[in-house]
């Protein structure tokens, strides 16, 4: 998973072979923080033996927003689609506050639990979602394929909400409760790949390990994002092993977990990979409050009193059961679990407090730690936070594993991609667009004929995770002249395509390149909303600027650059769909917004057709203000009939 921020300086954790950063929450004994400790005051302990604090730092999320006034999700969608609010800007690095990651495990959620979720949700994002908050909504079914990108704007989000479904998944539980009938058979089936190898391995077991693999990949893929980083695990439970082996704690008694081993060691590569990227974990047991008794749903041979004890008791014993999994992932990485939620807002918005302070600990952790076991592999080291001042509670991170971080490649490609819709007749296209910094790529051949070749993948994917048919895997080569060449390493390399889509809705776009012969390799995303336009009404399609013209399927060297100065002229070009004047009896309108606020405004001029043989496609112009300073600004181009606007989009700007 890849996600379109840089490598960051500030206060993640690591661990290297010169340092571990480890956080830690400090809490009084009515649960509020505790914000005076020192160093001294701690005390952190590696397989029980203690280790010097190279330095100790309080860290406070300062400026928290107010909590926004409570809003109906359907006047916040008609507010958005009656007038054309601008998107919120793009967030830079350091105002960046939180990473959230909404984390729906609906492999194991039941179809009575799912209508909570979406409303706790949308609620949580209306009234809890500030300024400098980036979120992403994720489903285990999904795959990393559909994995959203971090966004603030909230419309995307609530875009994303939407696609929360019950799933019959196979490797799920595929109940409609939360509790499962006493007596009814549950359904089995079989995973496909190495999952398949686990011998006896149930419905419940295999969900769970679909579930942790996907946790893994994306906490791994939060490692270079800034803010304070949590995901939250939403679901009616998630199984780890036998109470037996575990404390009240969710920590391991025996240090095996040998009754269901294979889960018990994907999550502790979860709770090792969330220390490496700096991620707390929290839980929300989605199941709500529930007397666990026998109900006229179950099947209970010879209703007698011993026989409801019984069975009564075995239910109650299951609801403990699909908590370990949620407890230990919490307890190891200095997160908490929330259970019997009945307002999933409400337990969204305790998870929102607990993370406004923290302390930020560092440790050298002597040489054999980070050197393999006896069978060569990496071993597991747990750590212990502990404070001397009685009365307080401390959560941290619980342990890793024995192997430094791998350093970060510094000749990766980079990639930024731009994705905008298209519609022929009753087809809709997503054009994908590439810019490819040439400064990775390695041309060969003499000055009036180089050539380099990179291996491409381009691919669309649905609300499922599913690739959409089409798409690009293909080797493709790059030949470029001297004039050429000196374009490619002034304005980069530009690769486009068309992907065909069945229907409207989000979509993820994914590129990714490879030059063969020197392995280097990067990728890049793009989140679209196809919207629905048949039917009346009009609407403009993506815009597309000269920088991103090129030759579909080609990759060539780009005519301009991605980013304009004060003063510039920028030329597009954009579709209008479903219009049925002419396009010369419209005006086109273009304004400029930087932080919300508009801060220019060109005047009305007749929309120019972009060809004779298409009526249906229009360009446009916009000289940017000398006075205007350098970042990030939107562009909204308006269409305009009558002098009332009648459609518009909007797009990204960048002035340097």
């Amino acid at each position: 998973m890849v996600f379109a921020l840089c490598a960051q300086q500030d206060n993640h954790l690591r661990v290297s072979v010169d340092l571990v950063q480890v956080d830690a929450t400090v809490t009084g004994s009515e649960g509020h923080p505790v914000s005076d400790l020192k160093s001294g005051d701690f005390r952190v302990l590696l397989d029980g033996r203690p280790q010097p604090i190279r330095f100790c730092n309080f860290m406070r999320r300062e400026g928290a927003a107010p909590r926004t006034a409570t809003v109906a999700v359907s006047d916040f969608l008609a507010a958005s689609a009656a007038q054309p609010a601008a998107p919120p800007s793009p967030i830079k690095r350091h105002s960046v506050r939180r990473a959230i990651v909404l984390f729906i495990g609906d492999l194991l959620t039941s179809s009575e639990s799912i209508p909570g979720i979406r409303n706790g949700l949308k609620k949580f994002v209306l009234e809890q979602v500030q300024p400098g908050d980036l979120v992403a909504i994720v489903r285990s079914s999904a795959g990393d394929g559909a994995l959203q990108d971090f966004t603030a704007d909230k419309r995307i989000m609530l875009a994303a909400i939407d696609q929360v479904r019950w799933t019959t998944h196979a490797a799920g539980m595929g109940a409609a409760s939360a509790y499962q009938p006493i007596g009814q058979p549950e359904l089995g089936g079989f995973l496909s790949g190495d999952l398949a190898q686990l011998d006896k391995i149930d419905a419940t077991d295999r969900a769970t390990l679909l579930t942790t693999a996907s946790l893994l990949r994306v906490i791994h893929g939060m490692a270079d994002l800034p803010g304070r980083k949590s995901v939250v695990l939403i679901s009616d439970g998630l199984r780890l092993s036998s109470p037996d082996e575990l404390d009240t704690n969710g920590q391991s008694a025996n240090g095996t977990g040998a009754f269901l081993s294979p889960i018990y060691s994907s999550m502790l590569r979860v709770a090792d990979e969330s220390l490496r990227a700096g991620v707390v974990l929290y839980a929300i047991d989605t199941r709500g409050p529930s007397p666990l008794v026998v109900g006229a749903a179950d099947r209970v041979r010879e209703a007698t009193g011993d026989n409801l004890r019984s069975a009564a008791d075995g239910r109650r014993a299951e609801y403990r059961d699909n908590q370990w999994g949620s407890m230990f992932l919490a307890n190891q990485t200095g997160g908490i679990l929330i259970t019997e939620a009945n307002s999933i807002g409400a337990a969204l918005e305790r998870v929102t407090a607990d993370q406004h302070s923290y302390y930020l600990l560092g440790f050298q952790p002597p040489a054999e730690a980070l050197r393999p076991g006896a069978n060569g592999k990496p071993e597991y080291h747990k750590l212990k936070i502990e404070v001397a001042r009685a009365g307080l509670k401390v959560r941290s991170h619980a342990g890793f594993f024995g192997v430094g971080d791998k350093p970060i490649a510094t000749d990766a490609i980079q990639l930024n991609v731009r994705a905008s819709y298209l519609a022929a007749g009753h087809d809709s296209f997503i054009r994908a667009t590439a810019h490819i910094n040439s400064k990775g790529i390695t041309f060969s051949g003499p000055p009036i004929h180089r050539t380099g070749v990179l291996h491409l993948i381009v691919r669309a994917f649905d609300t499922n995770g599913q690739p959409v048919e089409g798409g690009i895997d293909d080797t493709r080569r790059i030949d470029v002249d001297e004039d050429g060449y000196r374009r490619a390493q002034q304005y980069g390399l530009l690769y486009t395509t068309l992907l065909p889509v069945p229907r409207a809705g989000p979509y993820q776009v994914r590129v990714s390149c490879l030059e063969e012969g020197t392995g280097k390799s990067g990728a890049g995303g793009d989140f679209i909303v196809v919207p629905e336009t048949k039917g009346s009404g009009m609407y403009l399609s993506g815009i597309v600027f000269e920088h991103d013209l090129g030759t579909d399927d080609h990759i060539v060297p780009s005519s301009h650059p991605e980013v304009y100065a004060a003063g510039d002229v920028v030329r597009f070009s954009f579709q209008v769909i479903g219009a049925k004047p002419a396009i010369n009896r419209m005006e086109t309108r273009t304004r400029l917004f930087r932080d919300g606020v508009e801060v220019s405004q060109s005047s009305p001029s007749r929309m120019e057709s972009g060809s004779e043989k298409s009526g249906s496609f229009a360009k446009g112009s916009l000289e940017i203000p000398k006075e205007l300073a350098p970042g990030d600004y939107q562009l909204r181009v308006d269409a305009e009939r009558g002098g009332q606007i009648a459609a518009w989009q909007w797009t990204k700007l960048t002035l340097q």
